[in-house]
């Protein structure tokens, strides 16, 4: 059953950098470099919040016009900016993405154990990740078998920096260029 379109959810996945702070030390621009040259969006272990043994890519659906309130923009200190990769939940979910679990610690333990990396934790009140709207994809997520792209950056100026990144056979993926600067301001 396909339901009407709603402003709060959206068909979208998108996957967004921050700057790292370990070394190499890189800005949110030089992690999505570093994604479009190696097609791959590297899967988070579990020394961040990704349980059990598999590592994670992770994406949000919250929509194109929520973005704003789910990532800073570049003078704003936040977990995320506005740099990343967008791609459809049907894509997504055909290659392996899922809605994340959101469960208290001790009500997860019927989780397989090759199933724990889509837990996260929530304890009302507490702790409450609910606001990022996750999806996770176990281990690394393949940008070449995707059918297409879209790339989320700030500036229309960065565009020939990630142009010039992306790798060859990644390049004939790219949909198109979402600079966040202008489609802020329309949304």
């Amino acid at each position: 059953m396909i339901k009407a379109p709603r402003g709060d959810i959206g068909d979208s996945l998108f996957h967004l950098t921050r700057k790292r702070t370990v070394k190499p030390e890189a800005t949110a621009l030089d992690v999505l470099c570093e994604i479009l040259s190696s097609g791959k969006i590297k899967g988070s272990n579990n020394s961040g919040f990704v349980k059990g043994h598999q590592t994670a890519a992770c994406f949000t659906e919250s929509p194109l016009s929520s973005l704003r309130y789910f990532a800073g923009l570049p003078d704003e200190d936040s977990k995320y900016e506005l740099y990343g990769i967008a791609i459809s939940k049907e894509q997504g979910f055909s290659n392996g993405a899922r809605p994340a679990l959101y469960l208290p610690d001790n009500e997860a333990e019927w989780i397989p154990d090759n199933q724990k990396w889509r837990h996260v934790r929530f304890e009302h009140g507490k702790v409450d990740w609910t606001h990022e709207r996750e999806w996770r994809s176990k281990g690394d997520f393949d940008l070449s078998v995707l059918k297409g792209f879209y790339i989320v950056h700030w500036s229309v100026k960065e565009q020939e920096t990630l142009k010039a990144k992306i790798s060859p056979n990644i390049s004939k993926l790219v949909r198109g260029y979402l600079p966040m600067e202008h489609l802020l301001k329309m949304l």
